[in-house]
């Protein structure tokens, strides 16, 4: 069986965003490499991004002032950063005023206490980490479902692009995709905003979207991006530099934290941003001010607002990591990066290129579960590289040694993730496949009449759930 210590060492220089990496597609990256104009640093950056059909060069806006200024040395973007990497199954267990981490545990766990548990432990945690027993403690559930950065990455290119032709710092474009619904254009939040930008009926029909029981322009990112691009430029920017200059407090629209302020005007309102600014009666700006915003609370300016910039630091942190990860490329899908890199590193002892192949076929299944790549070549990908693994091992001795799926909990794991992300037709095919991998398997066929349920299909939901009721009477 495959050591898991052993796959866990592996380069992490295979860890990356990645393509389907064929040569034409390496020496067409370079050649684009090789050719990009010079650009200033503090405004844009371009990158190769390879996919699997061709190599394009992208715009970004660059975020080192954010790394340059020190923001990603606060606590609250760096637990924001650990929420966006951390599977809704677990959760942290932390400080509210200074989102300082106490303790990760299971987020199912934690729900099923009883409030006298819940209170006891988060007593024994004041007491263990030294924390005054008036200080408030949330619980936070991992968010790495929702914020599908990797899967933004054309998206937010567009959108910065948008952004530059209508005159508007593109900074804003590019962190508000990555805040709002990264990835899902068509999704509506509980007070009616809509679309990647997450307009307001209102305000997009304000600047000229349409929205009807016909139409939702608002889901178009070109024209979203327009609707956000006038409402930043024509009340957010002006009522921040309204609300500084009554104050002679300094600023250049280009600072971070005016930018954060702006982003708050954008999220809150204005208004309530004003309130929270009136309340605090500040005499300067800078880091100071926004996160003295992080503790205040006025009208409808509270928690939510509070976290919007703590998380848009984060979510420019996260970004960071995946577009810088392999210098001037971007790779979009992880597993054929990691499988071209074997390809190229001549690995000749079977156990090493067995496991590295196994990492591969991991790293296929965060491609899916980010949506980063189809079911359909997931499965294309899965048949394949399992095939040259028994096609490979020839030593006796060596057979069996890796398998994949190591066991049928682990796409069932995988299948979780995608109903929990509404991808019902891709966690169906997959189910379907592991029911062929593991024919014996009652909780593959419970999970298919859940799945099945959920989209409304009630025949196949009971034909899998008798089924599942057969296997578990069979006798083994």
């Amino acid at each position: 069986m495959l050591s898991f210590k052993k796959l866990f060492q592996y380069p992490l220089v295979a860890v990356v965003v990645g393509g389907w990496f064929s040569c034409n597609n390496v020496q067409k990256a370079e050649a684009q490499k090789s050719n990009l104009p010079q650009i200033p640093e503090e405004v844009i950056i371009r990158k190769v991004v390879v996919t699997g059909e061709d190599t394009l060069c992208m715009e970004f806006v660059n975020s080192n002032p954010v790394f340059r200024e020190g923001w990603d040395s606060l606590a609250q973007p760096q637990f924001w950063k650990q929420i966006m990497c951390l599977s809704p199954d677990s959760c942290i267990i932390n400080v509210a005023r200074t989102r300082l981490p106490l303790q990760t545990s299971c987020f199912r766990t934690w729900c099923s206490q009883s409030e006298y548990e819940k209170t006891a432990l988060k007593g024994r945690l004041k007491d263990e980490y030294c924390v005054d027993y008036g200080e408030e403690l949330y619980v936070t559930n991992g968010k790495r479902e929702f914020y599908e950065h990797r899967k933004s990455i054309p998206t937010i290119s567009k959108a910065v692009s948008y952004f530059r032709t209508y005159g508007v710092d593109p900074w804003y474009a590019q962190t508000i995709l990555l805040i709002e619904s990264p990835g899902k254009h068509l999704s509506k939040s509980y007070v009616g905003a809509a679309g990647p930008f997450q307009l307001m009926r209102s305000v997009a029909v304000k600047y000229g979207l349409k929205v009807n029981k016909y139409t939702d322009e608002r889901t178009d990112l070109k024209r979203a991006a327009y609707g956000a691009a006038k409402l930043i430029s024509g009340i957010c920017i002006p009522k921040v530099k309204e609300m500084l200059d009554a104050r002679g407090i300094p600023y250049q629209e280009t600072d971070t934290w005016f930018r954060l302020l702006v982003l708050h005007a954008y999220h809150a309102g204005a208004g309530n941003l004003a309130c929270a600014i009136n309340k605090i009666n500040p005499v300067s700006g800078g880091p100071e001010l926004i996160r003295t915003l992080w503790k205040t609370e006025c009208g409808g300016f509270k928690n939510e607002s509070q976290n919007y910039s703590q998380i848009a630091l984060a979510a420019i942190m996260n970004f960071e990591d995946i577009i810088r990860l392999d210098g001037d490329s971007i790779f979009m899908v992880q597993g054929d990066r990691a499988y071209a890199t074997l390809s190229r590193s001549g690995e000749k002892q079977l156990n090493q290129r067995e496991e590295a192949l196994f990492y591969a076929l991991l790293m296929y299944e965060r491609d899916l579960a980010d949506g980063t790549i189809s079911y359909a070549y997931f499965e294309e990908r899965v048949n394949s590289i399992r095939k040259e693994i028994n096609r490979e091992t020839t030593d006796k001795t060596m057979a069996g040694s890796v398998t994949y799926p190591l066991n049928e909990d682990q796409l069932l794991r995988l299948s979780n993730e995608l109903i929990r992300k509404r991808k019902m037709d891709d966690a169906i095919q997959l189910l379907r496949f592991n029911l062929e991998l593991f024919p014996q398997s009652p909780a593959t066929a419970e999970q298919l009449s859940k799945a099945y349920r959920i989209k409304g299909n009630a025949g196949l939901a009971q034909k899998y759930m008798t089924k599942s009721n057969e296997l578990v009477n069979t006798p083994k």
